[in-house]
């Protein structure tokens, strides 16, 4: 028997550390809509984030971009070892950080809220508004959710 999608997300949020490392979270993402993200079929050229935004999980690269050439937009990608199921999603963090750059914590990133770009069951999310906001890219796999660390471009 499926257990409800809100429980799931509930007991997801409950196990979130504030240190803004990578978290496992035995929990499905919950449910969003194209209206959730910023940018739809953006056209950029797109880089990988490191410092711990981007990931390897099971077998899989998964990756947080922001697209280089106007700076405005994140999204997540599976680079390689996409299996069918894989979910995959960014998000974006509604407090800004108007003269940071990088990683920020757990906390700061969700102090004002944030919101979900996604879930993808293909290789890349849409994009979302990058400019003076967090973005991390998040995950589940064979049933396990793991996101990035939160980054600011």
């Amino acid at each position: 028997m499926k257990k409800p999608r809100m429980g799931r997300v509930v007991a997801a949020s409950a196990v979130l550390i504030s240190s803004g490392a990578i978290v496992f979270v035995p929990a499905s993402a919950a449910s969003a809509t194209e209206a959730d993200c910023d940018g739809i079929a953006v056209i950029g050229r797109f880089r990988a984030v490191e410092s711990g935004a981007s990931f390897d999980f099971r077998g899989r690269r998964v990756e947080l971009q922001n697209e280089s050439a106007l700076d405005r937009y994140s999204r997540a990608e599976i680079k390689s070892g996409r299996k069918a199921g894989d979910r995959l999603w960014v998000d974006r963090s509604f407090h800004s950080f108007p003269n940071t750059k990088g990683i920020v914590s757990d906390q700061q990133a969700k102090s004002e809220g944030w919101k979900m770009c996604g879930p993808y069951t293909g290789s890349r999310t849409q994009s979302v508004f990058n400019s003076n906001f967090a973005a991390r890219a998040c995950a589940e796999i064979e049933g396990v959710t793991k996101c990035g660390k939160w980054y600011v471009d």
